[in-house]
């Protein structure tokens, strides 16, 4: 009975110095079973966009670009009392450390059954601009993330397109702007997500808009649709 209690104490020592190294030497990002990692995980596993109107201020008053923010935001800390848990639509409250080295807050707003995550900064509010297009700011690293639907009709527009696979489609869809007006993130069962992109190919002065949902972790493109540009 001695020698069960003796290997009970060093079993309990052992894990509670593993604790204090994950907590304090690793700040819990060895923890992925963590409520603040969990929500980090599901955020880097999206597409990170910003409002157009939103980002240049945003950018600038930190001191940021598209790296440094990807990477600030792994450190950031997460308000639960501030934030939106429950639901359909949630919404965290980050705050991080910007290029100036000072407070930065921004929330983070995710749809379930979406792909794409929107960062909008505390000061902007929430209704103060009317959103037209967001800016990719980040995307996972999946070079397959983006397919088309299997159907001869798309694969035929995407050739007309000078899209002859998805490895170009992805590279085209994550180059263009996410489009607010039409896409649809209420949609059930899924959310409907619209980008627009010029293609690169393409002799013609065109602009398409490329319907997508979040499908076995992948974006599949179910439609597409072009208007001519006057410009």
């Amino acid at each position: 009975m001695e020698s069960f209690w003796r290997r009970l104490r060093y079993y309990g020592l052992g894990f509670g110095l593993g604790l204090i190294l994950t907590f304090g030497i690793f700040n819990t990002r060895g923890c992925s079973w963590t409520p603040e990692n969990r929500v980090k995980e599901a955020i880097n596993k999206r597409v990170w966009i910003i409002d157009n109107q939103t980002i240049k201020s945003f950018y600038k008053l930190h001191k940021l670009n598209d790296k440094k923010f990807h990477r600030l935001i792994q450190d950031a800390d997460i308000s639960f009392t501030e934030s939106i848990r429950h639901g359909r639509h949630k919404v965290y409250d980050l705050t991080f450390t910007d290029g100036n080295n000072k407070e930065a807050h921004c929330k983070a707003l995710m749809t379930d059954e979406s792909f794409v995550v929107e960062f909008r900064p505390k000061s902007v509010g929430c209704k103060e601009v009317k959103r037209v297009y967001a800016q990719i700011v980040h995307v996972p690293r999946n070079k397959n993330l983006v397919y088309s639907d299997d159907g001869p009709k798309i694969k035929e527009h995407l050739r007309a397109l000078g899209i002859p696979n998805d490895i170009q489609l992805q590279k085209e869809l994550l180059n263009g702007y996410f489009d607010y007006q039409k896409s649809r993130l209420k949609e059930q069962p899924r959310p409907v997500h619209v980008f627009q992109f010029r293609p690169e190919n393409n002799k013609r002065r065109i602009e398409v808009s490329a319907a997508c949902i979040w499908y076995k972790d992948k974006i599949k493109v179910y439609s597409l649709s072009e208007e001519r540009i006057h410009f």
